[in-house]
């Protein structure tokens, strides 16, 4: 739309828009527009003259933002005007234009400019309430505060063709966010190629990246690199931090200036590459060893995403699990329903070195393993050797403990028997947890620390290796 009081200078504008493929409305004042943009189909664009008369272009302009949010907002001030254009951005303008105007493709860029920015807020818009619903971006999982942050950040970066740098332990997902990141930018249709720093010899590293001539070296042949395959696309470099030194430079040429040459090329070429990396090291302490270059890094790290391990994000553990135990009971054809509640204990209480990979492969495990339509802690990889044990000595397994010891004893002497099994390895589990701190697994019971200590006592009668007491508030 475009709002100017000289008729003259709207009849010009509208023309030269109109030629560059714009849909066009004019309004001669700011109460027209504002008529306009409540009754007209959506506007995306509003091309605004500061000084009109009835309400002035900044009065407009904050109405606007009121009412239409979403609209972007190009100002037009007078030439010298420098104070009014500034405090117009200030005021939520996308842009500002001084009159008189140059070539008039200058308006017709600063206008697609504008556009492409709400095509892009909208985009995003858009992908904020799919995560809301969905509890996931792309294929990484949890409604956890630390992903919800991992997430808005991600999305945040997807439609810029910022670097973004990837931080986290193995196994948390470091290539996943890569993957989201460029599924949902502007090049989603163009390739995506990824490559692994620290799994390629030294000496053809830079020929993996950047390519090679004929005859740049015994064998050499004319081949891209990829970047060349990548480009209008986006490359992935995992493990970033093994990158030798001199392949560290031509990528701070290639991120600085788009540009890159072969081995073996006296010329470069200009590529157009978006750059996602990754590390599990810590590069800064790489930086002050001499292994990894300053200027590289922030280059790199324009967008941070710091991945958090899956120890500090244990809320989240039952949603993946039950994401893990579809997808591998699909696959296998079982028809298994659930995840018992010691299981899904035994897995929230694992430190899970290796993260969300360790966690998957311990689900896919226990598809294979269970007989039943529920997932068991004996079914899990570490459920022998982790699950209380019954009177029986089995593991928690209810198919074990029901075994021959107790069903064949009268009800009341089996259930005894049962309940003292279960305060046993409930407090032995209980004062493992919390390290032996009598005072904290009272907490974590729900009970006063003198009744917990009479349980205490109870269970260590009834056993040779019971709880013990050691305190260590």
């Amino acid at each position: 739309m475009v709002v100017d009081d000289e008729p003259a200078l709207r009849r010009s504008l509208a023309r030269v828009l109109l030629a560059e493929g714009f849909d066009v409305m004019t309004a001669e004042d700011g109460a027209a527009a504002l008529t306009l943009l409540s009754t007209a189909r959506a506007v995306d664009v509003v091309l605004l003259d500061v000084m009109m008369p009835g309400p002035s272009g900044m009065e407009v302009l904050a109405r606007i933002k009121e009412q239409h949010p979403e609209v972007e907002v190009v100002m037009m001030t007078a030439f010298g005007d420098i104070d009014t254009a500034v405090a117009a951005v200030r005021q939520g303008a996308y842009n500002f234009l001084t009159k008189p105007f140059g070539p008039t493709e200058t308006v017709a860029l600063a206008l697609m400019q504008a556009a492409e920015h709400k095509r892009l807020v909208d985009r995003t818009r858009l992908l904020e309430q799919r995560l809301v619903e969905h509890e996931r971006f792309g294929e990484l999982i949890g409604r956890s505060s630390r992903m919800q942050d991992v997430y808005r950040i991600a999305l945040g970066a997807a439609p810029t063709t910022s670097t973004v740098l990837i931080l986290g332990e193995n196994g948390t997902g470091k290539e996943l966010v890569a993957r989201a990141i460029h599924q949902h930018s502007l090049r989603s249709d163009r390739p995506l190629r990824a490559i692994n720093c620290g799994a390629i010899p030294e000496t053809l590293v830079e020929t993996e990246l950047f390519g090679s001539m004929r005859g740049a070296f015994t064998g050499a042949q004319d081949r891209p690199g990829l970047f060349e395959l990548a480009d209008k696309g986006t490359v992935f470099l995992d493990e970033i931090g093994d990158l030798p030194l001199s392949a560290q430079a031509k990528l701070l040429r290639a991120l600085a200036e788009g540009e890159i040459k072969r081995v073996g090329a006296t010329e470069p070429k200009t590529v157009d590459v978006r750059v996602i990396a990754a590390t599990n090291v810590d590069l800064k302490e790489r930086i002050a060893s001499g292994r990894f270059r300053e200027d590289l890094y922030y280059r790199l790290a324009v967008i941070p995403v710091h991945l958090p391990p899956l120890r500090q994000r244990k809320e989240d553990i039952p949603l993946l699990a039950y994401h893990f135990l579809h997808k591998y009971a699909r696959r296998s054809g079982r028809d298994i329903k659930r995840i018992g509640v010691e299981a899904l204990r035994l897995l929230r209480e694992q430190p899970w070195p290796g993260n969300v990979r360790q966690l998957e492969n311990a689900i896919e495990h226990a598809v294979v393993m269970t007989r039943g339509d529920s997932i068991l802690p004996s079914d899990l990889p570490f459920g022998r050797d982790e699950a209380p044990a019954g009177e029986d000595g089995a593991p928690g397994d209810t198919r074990a403990f029901w075994g021959d010891t107790l069903s064949e004893l009268p009800f009341t002497q089996a259930k005894e028997k049962a309940a003292l099994a279960f305060e046993r390895a409930y407090v032995e589990r209980l004062l493992k947890r919390t390290s032996n701190n009598v005072s904290e697994a009272a907490r974590q019971a729900g009970m006063d620390r003198s009744n917990f200590r009479r349980l205490m006592k109870k269970v260590r009668a009834s056993a040779d290796d019971g709880a013990g007491e050691d305190d260590e508030d």
